[in-house]
């Protein structure tokens, strides 16, 4: 005769009660310098190798830079989301690195590529000329009134442009495209483009630089822009980095790289459960 639900349940539960009383036996140590690569690389090697066994030493120090650098003095408030992946096709895994920031796979949208000490203000917009929402038409008689109109156009654009660079403003980061007439402006004022197509990007960008996201075209105040330290692309895969210091910039991303997208997948797999034991500890400290 089979056992009932109401047995079965019992029994489950007298058994997790036998493992917890089991628990702190099987404590080997515990951790309690969290910001120690080379301690923080010892705890959370086991956690590579079930993954990736022939490359657990330099995932296990990517890893442990990253935790460290993310790390906050209370510990137990290290967060698993400060610590991005970008992974990049081409080369091997030893080819890979830590930056202190964010890194997009995506170039610069104009003709300025790099910029440093910068300061940074973000678009939810695109950065273009605006549609109106119902159609109109306009009469124009003769050649004089065609210029006329297309230079109005243009100066409220360059004074735009103006005002930014005016207020320190080196990089503009979009939600949407870049018009040609912003374009030219922006390069003209020797201002960087940079559009992200995720709105959780650009939160997380706001986040790290320390600006507030402005929801339509405008020169916003000094305390509203954001600061970074450099701004570059590296590579030949057209990746944008921005790279923060400080405890305003608390976010590291691991630059990834493979001979092919499944190797990648594979050591991607293995960050993830070596960043989260790390979380895992940073709540007890107790190595099991």
């Amino acid at each position: 005769m089979g056992l009932t639900p109401q047995e079965v349940a019992a029994g489950y539960e007298l058994a997790c009660e036998k493992a917890l009383e089991l628990l702190p036996a099987l404590v080997v140590t515990e951790a309690t310098e969290f910001k120690d690569v080379a301690q923080v690389k010892l705890w959370i090697r086991s956690a590579i190798t079930s993954k990736q066994y022939d490359n657990e030493e330099i995932i296990a120090d990517l890893v442990a830079k990253a935790c460290v650098q993310t790390c906050p003095k209370n510990t137990a408030d290290f967060n698993v989301d400060n610590i991005r992946i970008c992974k990049i096709v081409r080369s091997g895994v030893h080819s890979s690195a830590v930056m202190s920031g964010m890194v997009f796979k995506r170039g610069a949208e104009g003709e300025v590529k790099r910029a440093k000490n910068a300061r940074v203000a973000v678009f939810t917009c695109p950065f273009d000329l605006t549609q109106t929402e119902t159609k109109g038409t306009i009469l124009i008689d003769n050649a004089d009134e065609l210029q006329g109109y297309a230079a109005g156009e243009e100066k409220e654009v360059e004074e735009q442009m103006k005002g930014l660079a005016d207020n320190g403003v080196s990089v503009v980061v979009a939600a949407g495209k870049f018009g040609d007439l912003y374009l030219h402006f922006l390069n003209k004022y020797n201002t960087m483009a940079v559009r992200l197509t995720s709105k959780f990007d650009l939160r997380r960008l706001c986040r790290t630089v320390g600006a507030q996201a402005q929801a339509r075209i405008c020169a916003p105040a000094v305390n509203l822009l954001g600061q970074c330290v450099e701004v570059r692309e590296i590579g030949d895969e057209q990746v944008t980095v921005f790279e923060c210091s400080g405890e305003g910039g608390r976010i590291a991303t691991i630059v990834v790289r493979g001979a092919s997208q499944s190797r990648i997948d594979d050591v991607e797999r293995a960050i993830d459960d070596a960043v989260n034991y790390y979380k895992a500890l940073s709540k007890d400290g107790k190595v099991r």
